[in-house]
């Protein structure tokens, strides 16, 4: 990967719907040398898709919080995983090593809803369930993974 498919790429994480004609014109290409680049970077899996962004908030999903889970010993977690995507507050399940089992982001529009999926988690066979609200989110543009890491990289 060289400067210009990092600037391809910048431009494309900022706007998705970008034409090859906007592209080239912003990374001074030719439109047909721009969607060679943006093809090859598809096919070798740095551009893994294009999506819409959703916001939640405007959404009516007005509270977020972080929930740490440790399964009861029973539970394997290919079933408690399987099941969890029934529950749609559930934005993402990262299993963890720890304390906790998973860290689950969930979103809901209010404390009656949280405690809801907080039932539904206990269902489901979550032994413990740790809760915090989220006060505020610092998100970070993925364009800095283009940039060099500090550090060794490995």
């Amino acid at each position: 990967m060289d400067d210009l498919d990092r600037e391809l790429l910048t431009a494309l994480v900022h706007d998705g719907r970008l034409t090859f004609q906007q592209l080239a014109q912003m990374v001074h290409l030719s439109p047909n040398s721009t969607a060679d680049r943006v093809r090859r970077l598809r096919e070798t899996g740095v551009i893994a898709g294009y999506h819409a962004e959703l916001d939640l908030l405007g959404m009516g999903w007005t509270l977020r919080s972080l929930t740490d889970i440790k399964l009861m010993d029973h539970v394997e977690r290919q079933d408690f995983e399987r099941q969890l995507v029934d529950i749609a507050q559930v934005l993402s399940a990262t299993h963890t090593t720890g304390e906790f089992d998973y860290q689950l982001r969930i979103v809901t529009t209010s404390t009656d809803g949280l405690q809801y999926v907080v039932d539904e988690l206990r269902r489901l066979g979550a032994r413990e369930i740790h809760t915090r609200i989220v006060l505020g989110e610092v998100l970070f543009d993925q364009t800095r993974l283009l940039r060099p890491p500090l550090g060794p990289r490995r």
